[in-house]
């Protein structure tokens, strides 16, 4: 028997034996096409299937979904959590939600006191980034454009390595920031209240505003759930500002950090 937190894609391969010819249609079409249960009504994926609409809700109920509503809903909840699925058959989804999403973060950001976020950004002990999965990137490129306004800026976790050692060095001169976007590693929840007792930035997608208790910080990017795959655009422009005040904050500090960067580049002629 199926556990009713398989997916869609799992519930049809258990019961695909059993499932008649016109059950195995519609399997093969929603396993192809997905998008087709947000975006089309039960009649309309009867009609692309060649077969009656009771058919399609006799096996929407034979996969244990009470009706085509249910299995909707689960389809967006994966969504939202990162799964690549087309929900909007809009033409262009991604630029008109990034618009929307990217006024939305200024908004957030609007109704900060930026300086108490800001100021320990610059002037920590030490500054530990953290990010699993797609948010590594996303951490790495905020390492990286640390490191031209300040120093001691580490990145977490290391290739190969855990994080229990490095964050067992904490202390209340450090400030850490976590990049939690989608489908965050299991022990995630473990991480952040592990981070509880010290200075913590989350930035997540809205997914993860249920661990808003568990940090002093807390910025939210939206993210897309219309277009299949993410784009990080909105997280990226948030690290753009953020920076850029850390770099506003130091000064002179910022202006003399980089200026030697830049010699350093020059005299290994790493950069064009």
């Amino acid at each position: 028997m199926t556990n009713q937190s398989d997916s869609l894609s799992e519930r049809i391969t258990f019961h695909y034996e059993q499932l008649s010819q016109s059950g195995r249609r519609i399997a093969d079409y929603l396993q192809g096409h997905p998008d087709k249960i947000v975006m089309q009504s039960t009649a309309q994926i009867a009609k692309a299937c060649g077969v009656s609409k009771t058919t399609v809700s006799r096996f929407i109920r034979q996969l244990g979904y009470d009706d085509h509503l249910a299995l909707r809903e689960e389809v967006i909840q994966q969504r939202e959590q990162g799964v690549p699925v087309l929900t909007s058959e809009i033409e262009d989804p991604s630029i008109r939600h990034e618009m929307q999403a990217l006024e939305q973060l200024w908004a957030q950001l609007a109704t900060l006191n930026i300086d108490e976020l800001i100021k320990p950004i610059a002037t920590a002990r030490r500054v530990v980034v953290i990010g699993y999965r797609n948010s590594y990137p996303v951490a790495l490129h905020l390492r990286q454009q640390l490191m031209q306004c300040r120093d001691n800026v580490h990145l977490l976790p290391l290739p190969g390595q855990t994080v229990g050692e490095d964050l067992s060095q904490l202390n209340d001169d450090d400030f850490v920031i976590v990049i939690g976007i989608r489908r965050r590693v299991t022990h995630f929840a473990q991480l952040m209240e592990y981070l509880r007792a010290h200075h913590t930035l989350l930035i997540t997608d809205q997914s993860g505003q249920r661990y808003s208790q568990q940090c002093q910080h807390i910025l939210i990017c939206q993210m897309n759930n219309h277009a299949p795959l993410d784009s990080y655009a909105v997280p990226m422009s948030l690290i753009a500002f953020l920076v850029n005040q850390v770099y506003l904050q130091l000064g002179s500090d910022a202006v003399t950090k980089s200026r030697h960067i830049s010699q350093s580049y020059s005299r290994l002629h790493e950069v064009e």
